[in-house]
């Protein structure tokens, strides 16, 4: 979606932006807002988790495949910019999405190196109460801001749209029926907020670029 001069001038969405965002995630499982944080700000970001990132890596191994770490960041400046972790433009479709009393529990990212290959295809939260078969509410929520532009070469984030956020179905079953389905690659440049129900099912693609992908991630 695209925020208009007005809204990002005023630092609020207007009722029908909010409204189409939020359809666009419980029906869709995501909606996207392309380049919304200032490029400085995000400059700082990356600065600021290159360092952090470089150390980590220096005495951890990869933890999310070949060439992939997670890595939990510290809630610090710029971090926890205000920007970020009360961003006008996320809060209140969370606050819809699943109610006023929402959490932050994870605040960390995920960052493919060369040489990292495809994850399985998954979901990041198992369904609640799936003996009953019922699709419930969204009850968890991701926000991811990528820290440089995310193209086609250096490890997109795939994405199965479309209601996979509401099957009910083993984990296991998950990578087989991808396999047969409708995907899509999300490109967007750095300072874009993606919002998607934690159901949905995504993977990690291989980084053929020579430098990092980091993308912050709060739940």
């Amino acid at each position: 979606m695209k925020l208009s001069e007005t809204e990002r001038r005023d630092g609020a969405l207007k009722a029908e932006t909010l409204h189409s965002a939020v359809q666009q995630v419980l029906n869709n499982g995501y909606v996207l807002f392309e380049g919304v944080l200032p490029r400085t700000l995000v400059s700082q970001m990356y600065d600021a988790f290159t360092r952090t990132f470089n150390a980590y890596i220096a005495k951890t191994d990869p933890n999310r495949g070949a060439n992939r770490y997670q890595m939990h960041v510290p809630f610090e400046p710029p971090f926890n910019d205000e920007r970020i972790i009360t961003s006008p433009f996320v809060l209140p479709i969370v606050e819809a999405l699943v109610g006023e009393d929402c959490i932050c529990h994870y605040f960390a990212s995920d960052t493919p190196l060369p040489g990292s290959d495809y994850q399985d295809a998954h979901a990041d939260i198992f369904p609640l109460f799936p003996e009953t078969q019922m699709v419930m509410p969204p009850y968890s929520i991701v926000v991811n801001i990528p820290l440089v532009d995310v193209t086609e070469e250096n490890g997109p984030l795939e994405i199965w749209p479309g209601g996979t956020h509401h099957y009910v179905a083993p984990g296991s079953e998950i990578p087989s029926l991808a396999a047969l389905m409708h995907v899509e690659r999300v490109l967007m440049p750095a300072g874009s907020i993606l919002i998607r129900d934690s159901r949905m099912w995504h993977r990690g693609t291989p980084n053929r670029s020579n430098g990092l992908r980091p993308n912050f991630a709060m739940i």
